[in-house]
């Protein structure tokens, strides 16, 4: 995924211990501290509370700091969960599937998944009518799609970022 979000394999795992865990809760409380006032707020001098952040940036476990923006306070009104069946289970066209799911803009977010769906797909649109438009320009034109079973969300209930470490 190209949004800064993390890619199931991308992560290496890795051993933390409790001052990397403070780090952690740290930066994703309060992400525009600067080196200093993250070391003063997780107890570690300056280098130490860096070469942590960076060794945790390096494996894959901190990605690269981002702005979150409110899909509706910028007008994606409607969100959508799209459900999708795939035709072929090929490992190639699986992957097809998933490099064009990273071409569509209105998708922030792709998981597999097990079960009777292959895929979920969250999908942001402004209104019904745009979104009839993306299911007609761009989501029936996935590759090796099935079938796609749409659910529209009435309420956001909680939507978090925060990984409780």
């Amino acid at each position: 995924m190209t949004q800064g979000t993390f890619e199931g394999s991308a992560a290496v795992r890795l051993d933390i211990d409790e001052a990397d865990r403070r780090i952690l809760r740290v930066i994703q409380e309060k992400p525009g501290l600067t080196m200093r006032e993250l070391g003063e707020e997780t107890g570690l001098s300056h280098t130490p509370c860096w070469r942590r952040l960076q060794r945790l940036q390096e494996v894959g476990i901190v990605s690269e700091k981002r702005y979150l923006v409110d899909p509706e306070a910028v007008g994606f009104d409607i969100v959508v969960f799209c459900f999708v069946r795939i035709s072929e289970h090929r490992r190639e066209r699986l992957q097809e599937f998933e490099r064009a799911v990273e071409r569509v803009p209105e998708i922030l977010q792709c998981y597999s998944l097990s079960g009777e769906h292959d895929y979920v797909l969250q999908v942001v649109s402004r209104s019904v009518r745009d979104y009839e438009a993306t299911v007609k320009n761009a989501l029936t034109e996935l590759p090796n799609v099935r079938s796609i079973s749409t659910s529209f969300t009435l309420k956001r209930v909680k939507a978090s970022t925060y990984v409780p470490v």
